[in-house]
């Protein structure tokens, strides 16, 4: 199986955006995110985010968006998976395995996934990955 994962260029974003979207909607419909599918591209656009496009035996494999969270008390800055969408069991693997080389590149200690979906405490805790907090909310 052959793996590569391809940074995209934001002045090329247009012409990947109709093979990446319908995943990143799913993705945002799934987890009940607040972010809108065009946050996601505003941002790589701008230099704030970065997207990053998986081929598995150069088929489409998944979508991961990155970008740079500063934790506001202490500063310290980790590197946020912002969204994925995985169309193969092993995307995700090596997907976090080149994120995390991408992190140590940066100088960035530190990798930060958030999902209001169960399922991926398993599948991320295989990863090396460990729930560091609860977010409770009540609407008023």
């Amino acid at each position: 199986m052959k793996w590569t994962l391809t940074q995209i260029n934001p002045g090329e974003l247009h012409a990947w955006w109709p093979l990446v979207r319908p995943g990143l909607e799913r993705v945002r419909v799934k987890a009940r995110a607040s972010w809108l599918c065009e946050d996601i591209y505003s941002a790589v656009r701008t230099g704030r985010a970065t997207m990053h496009v998986g081929y598995i035996d150069q088929h489409y494999a998944g979508v991961l968006v990155l970008t740079i969270n500063v934790d506001p008390f202490t500063a310290e800055k980790s590197l946020l998976i912002w969204a994925v969408y995985t169309r193969h069991r092993a995307a995700l693997r090596y997907g976090l395995a080149d994120v995390k080389e991408m992190a140590a590149r940066a100088g960035l200690r530190k990798l930060v996934f958030h999902s209001p979906r169960r399922g991926w405490s398993r599948r991320l805790a295989a990863e090396g990955f460990e729930t560091t907090e609860m977010k409770f909310e009540r609407m008023l």
